[in-house]
């Protein structure tokens, strides 16, 4: 309950946060954080309704989870997909494939994964259940890995440019390159926790879990976002 809690209080805070800070509301950036913050909601309803037993038809809860989960994770993706033009002066080759990426993880993973979910909570589960524990954990260990690769390009970028232009850029703007990499580190820690809960078969935490640290991720977002 209390990592509901805060997946909801977040969501309530970056949705306030995203309309005062967007002047201008249009383009990918803004969209897709939009996306990655509202699909929290559907998410964590699901389970929620799920795990206090609320009568509903399964269907419902099922569904909710089968349309946050896609919008919270791949849209997180999105977004530091979204935001790569900060770090790079030319970002066509490295957009491109990182795009690629995206769509393809989200193809190999959503689709077979929400299949499983309905089917393992369906009226025959048995078939279903262990490839669904089974496919639970590749699906977060590649979308661990497209997070980490994405972040790994900011940290390294930022390394460059610490490097290189250092003396040029100053003071403050090393200060800026070095809050860039420890926020980008820590994301990474965050996932590290939550791809730690699943391989130690914590399935209850994790799923609940999982809302509460891409919400704050998505807070973390605004803290780089301010000082670029």
């Amino acid at each position: 309950m209390v990592f509901i809690t805060i997946a909801i209080y977040n969501v309530g805070e970056l949705t306030v946060t995203i309309f005062l800070t967007f002047k201008q509301r249009h383009g990918l950036y803004f969209y897709s954080l939009l996306v990655a913050t509202w699909g929290i909601v559907p998410y964590t309803l699901g389970f929620f309704f799920k795990f206090y037993d609320i009568p509903m038809p399964p269907m419902l809860y099922l569904t909710l989870i089968a349309v946050g989960w896609p919008m919270m994770v791949t849209g997180q993706s999105v977004v530091l997909y979204s935001r790569l033009h900060l770090i790079y002066r030319t970002t066509a080759d490295k957009g491109r494939w990182v795009l690629y990426m995206i769509i393809i993880n989200a193809i190999i993973c959503h689709i077979p994964t929400s299949t499983l979910t309905y089917g393992s909570n369906s009226s025959n589960p048995a078939p279903f259940i262990k490839p669904y524990m089974i496919y639970e954990k590749v699906q977060v260990t590649i979308f661990f890995i497209q997070e980490v690769i994405i972040s790994g390009l900011y940290v390294h970028k930022t390394f460059q440019i610490l490097r290189s232009e250092g003396g040029i850029r100053g003071r403050n703007a090393r200060r800026v390159m070095n809050h860039l990499i420890f926020v980008n580190i820590v994301v990474i820690l965050l996932d590290v926790t939550l791809i730690s809960l699943e391989y130690a078969e914590y399935y209850n935490v994790q799923v609940v879990y999982k809302a509460a640290v891409y919400s704050i991720k998505l807070k973390m977002e605004f803290a780089i976002l301010n000082r670029l």
